[in-house]
């Protein structure tokens, strides 16, 4: 646990990177391009990347509350009901989390679509 908050450090400094690397991708095929279209699909990508990374941090959060409440060595330990809001909490976020991943692969599979289009 004592591990996480540099975990985190490490992650964000990497998608720092890739996001500076899609943007620049991004830049080059509005400004260079003129390929509107796929600077706008590479926004649509990079809201629900963001999207999912803020779900998968949300949830990241619930599971270490849930661990904490039902762990034996917890001081507090939560009643029957608040244990099991915070599973129904995990379930929720853990659909949310794939319905964004779906959106993810639908939105790559739209630009590998439009790059067969341009070399066939």
């Amino acid at each position: 646990m004592t591990n996480y908050p540099v975990l985190c450090a490490k992650i964000t400094a990497s998608f720092s990177v890739l996001s500076d690397t899609i943007n620049a991708v991004k830049s080059s095929m509005i400004n260079h391009r003129k390929r509107n279209d796929i600077g706008q699909i590479i926004t649509q990508l990079q809201r629900h990347e963001s999207e999912k990374l803020n779900l998968t941090a949300a949830w990241h959060l619930e599971r270490l509350r849930l661990n904490n409440s039902t762990s034996v060595v917890s001081s507090e330990k939560l009643d029957d009901k608040t244990v099991r809001l915070l599973r129904q909490g995990v379930a929720s976020l853990e659909g949310k989390i794939s319905r964004s991943a779906e959106l993810i692969n639908d939105t790559i599979d739209e630009l590998r679509c439009i790059m067969a289009e341009e070399m066939g």
